[in-house]
């Protein structure tokens, strides 16, 4: 009777202290959250705005052009060897003077491509993109000037010395007035 009187205090025992780690490890995780719920803030609404720069279908011969929402992205094809005046269009929307470029950061299969350049034209051309003998020779085109409330386009002229398809995704990069900081639209060129 005493053995068993022994094991019946000894398991109330670990009952007790069972217990009372549960109750710890309940007010410790209890408290943990109600400090990460305590630790959210509020955000104020977001407001969207015209981007300063929108991008615009082109008219090319051979060639789409598609322009995603909010006129800041792009996928222009082109089919074929040859000019390509205007597959795509920019319109300056801000009455602001900016500076643009293009900068290609991706490819795919450029080795086929014997000439492959990527101008911005609004009354003079400015080289942005070149590919020769399927290497580039200019990944970043330079800063080109974009007056207040004008459009201007991108042309292409292109070379292949293979059939396929070659992808080339740049980034029209936007400069902010006076300032080193710049938004960068995603455009997408394929050439089949």
């Amino acid at each position: 009777m005493n053995k068993q009187h022994r094991e019946s205090r000894n398991v109330r025992k670990s009952i007790w202290i069972a217990l009372a780690l549960m109750l710890i490890v309940g007010f410790v995780l209890r408290h943990a959250t109600g400090s990460t719920h305590l630790s959210l803030s509020m955000e104020t609404d977001a407001t969207t705005a015209t981007p300063p720069v929108e991008l615009h279908g082109g008219s090319a011969e051979n060639s789409t052009s598609i322009v995603y929402t909010n006129r800041t992205s792009a996928k222009v094809t082109v089919e074929g060897e040859g000019d390509f005046n205007y597959v795509l269009n920019f319109s300056e929307q801000d009455e602001t003077d900016w500076k643009i470029r293009l900068n290609a950061y991706d490819q795919s299969n450029i080795s086929r491509l014997s000439n492959c350049s990527i101008y911005i034209y609004g009354g003079v051309n400015s080289t942005q993109i070149v590919i020769s003998n399927g290497e580039y020779t200019n990944r970043t085109g330079p800063w080109y000037n974009l007056s207040a409330s004008t459009t201007e386009c991108i042309w292409m002229h292109v070379e292949e010395s293979a059939s396929g398809t070659s992808n080339v995704n740049t980034y029209l990069e936007i400069l902010v007035p006076n300032t080193k900081v710049y938004a960068r639209y995603i455009v997408e060129f394929e050439i089949t």
